[in-house]
């Protein structure tokens, strides 16, 4: 590059540099100018730093009140969305834990102070996470063409490995795919199918999809 045109765009970048802090400058004066103001808003209450062999099952409210400080100009267009409230649950233990609730668990946008938050503690319950293999089950529908029946259905692989709380996933005895639709079949075939997990309690599951394998054969 030549050097007029490297301090064409030295001069460039410069400008644009000081029209940047004329504009935050101008913009600290406004604000500063400005008479103070309150406002109280309902932010979704978050978690963070869940130890990781627990889960939250319950017990936690899912708004809290944030009293906050600023500029009438801010304050006039502060919506909920722009705080976020999360609590550290590092310390927390298995069952019920009252967490306590302070301003510095509060993000809030430069300019602004919070000055409150209801309530100061919440309750929450973690129960610690379990491991279980379970063998997955094939759910048929439908019927092969005239004349073909279903010999036998495997499933591959045979087992998927789930991870839940003690009561979600303690008295369940097996997974089942989703529903496998043979009508009108009259050969073999393999079906790559989702697991049905709508009303399960896992948190997690190493699989998502198995493979069905259908062997038809003639009626005798």
């Amino acid at each position: 590059m030549a050097g007029g045109q490297v301090k064409s765009v030295l001069l460039s970048n410069l400008r644009l540099k000081l029209l940047a802090v004329a504009f935050a400058t101008t913009l600290w004066f406004f604000v500063a100018g400005q008479s103070s103001t309150e406002v109280a808003l309902f932010v979704p209450l978050g978690f963070k730093e869940i130890p990781s062999e627990m889960a939250v099952t319950g017990g936690p409210i899912e708004e809290i009140e944030v009293r906050v400080m600023g500029p009438r100009f801010f304050i006039n267009n502060l919506t909920p969305s722009q705080l976020m409230a999360e609590v550290d649950l590092s310390a927390a233990t298995e069952g019920m834990n009252i967490i306590k609730v302070n301003n510095d668990d509060i993000v809030a946008p430069i300019g602004l102070t919070v000055l409150r938050v209801r309530p100061a503690s919440v309750e929450v319950r973690l129960e610690r996470l379990v491991k279980a293999e379970l063998p997955v089950r094939p759910v048929i529908t439908g019927r092969p063409a005239a004349g073909f029946v279903i010999a036998d259905a495997t499933v591959y692989p045979k087992t998927v490995r789930v991870t839940g709380t003690r009561k979600g996933i303690g008295g369940v005895a097996f997974v089942r795919t989703r529903r496998v639709d043979v009508s009108g079949i009259d050969s073999s075939g393999n079906f790559t199918v989702e697991l049905d997990t709508d009303d399960a309690e896992y948190r997690s599951i190493d699989v998502d999809k198995v493979r069905v394998n259908i062997t038809v054969r003639k009626e005798r």
